[in-house]
């Protein structure tokens, strides 16, 4: 975190973690809330970094708590986790071989 910051309570925060990375093809970035973090109420957000992306990378961090939080400067506000990430084939004929009812039309 370059700079101190302070969140008010529903307030979201876009902050620069001073880095880039390149994540390779079939994979995606996430930054997770670290615990001592979302204990105070200081969430991350998990959109995706994805494999393209080549700018500084943001933690997006939400304050779920009902008073304000700072986060001061240096303060390590996440954890970068790379998972694999598989593409779905879409298609518009699905046949009628599942259900189609929604939740718990397949028996479970």
């Amino acid at each position: 975190m370059p700079y101190d910051c302070v969140l008010k309570p529903g307030e979201v925060a876009r902050i620069p973690l001073g880095f880039g990375l390149i994540i390779p093809d079939g994979f995606a970035g996430y930054v997770f809330p670290r615990s001592s973090m979302a204990a105070k109420g200081l969430v991350c957000e998990l959109p995706p970094i994805d494999s393209g992306y080549r700018g500084e990378i943001h933690a997006i961090i939400s304050n779920v708590s009902t008073s304000s939080q700072t986060i001061h400067k240096d303060t390590r506000v996440g954890q970068l986790v790379i998972t694999p990430v598989v593409i779905a084939d879409f298609v518009l004929d699905i046949g009628n071989e599942r259900g189609t009812g929604a939740f718990g039309s397949t028996g479970e």
